[in-house]
């Protein structure tokens, strides 16, 4: 393996992995402003998934940093489209319960994110260096996990309030 090799497939993974970072970047701009005007009953749950996605930014933010990279904390132009959204419904409605299921679906774009993630880390195992892969592997398995028990725990307290 040439070290051009090692430096195509180092760069692939790691932009695979930034564009999580930015996806995570985006929903907490998203969920800052839901939060603005969150119901009670839903409140607790937006916290708790927006922290988990800041908690994950800044991880990966620390991980990219340490590979030589150079992350945003702007995030990308869906920042402001998810802000958009929330403002304009928060204009003609309540942010409660029934936003939930869209919580859920991009919840799910994310884990999409971690999923496209490891099939890039996955193709260029070889390619790697294996500190690097082992690095990358165990905080994309670890994020992608929580997402999936805050996806379940969304799912369950949009259940509960249709009750």
């Amino acid at each position: 393996m040439t070290q051009e090799t090692m430096d195509d497939a180092t760069t692939e993974v790691l932009d695979a992995i930034g564009d999580v970072h930015i996806a995570l970047i985006d929903a907490v701009h998203g969920y800052d402003v839901m939060l603005e005007k969150a119901e009670p009953e839903i409140r607790t749950v937006l916290e708790t998934t927006r922290e988990t996605s800041d908690s994950q930014a800044r991880e990966l933010a620390g991980f990219l940093v340490a590979q030589g990279r150079h992350p945003s904390d702007d995030g990308s132009f869906m920042s402001a489209v998810h802000e958009g959204v929330v403002r304009t419904r928060a204009f003609f409605t309540d942010i409660d319960g029934d936003v939930l299921p869209a919580v859920v679906d991009g919840e799910r774009r994310i884990v999409s994110s971690y999923d496209d993630a490891l099939e890039m880390l996955a193709k260029n195992m070889e390619s790697l260096p294996r500190a690097t892969f082992d690095a990358a592997h165990a905080v994309l398995m670890k994020h992608r996990s929580e997402i999936e028990d805050i996806v379940r725990r969304l799912g369950e307290r949009h259940h509960a309030l249709e009750d």
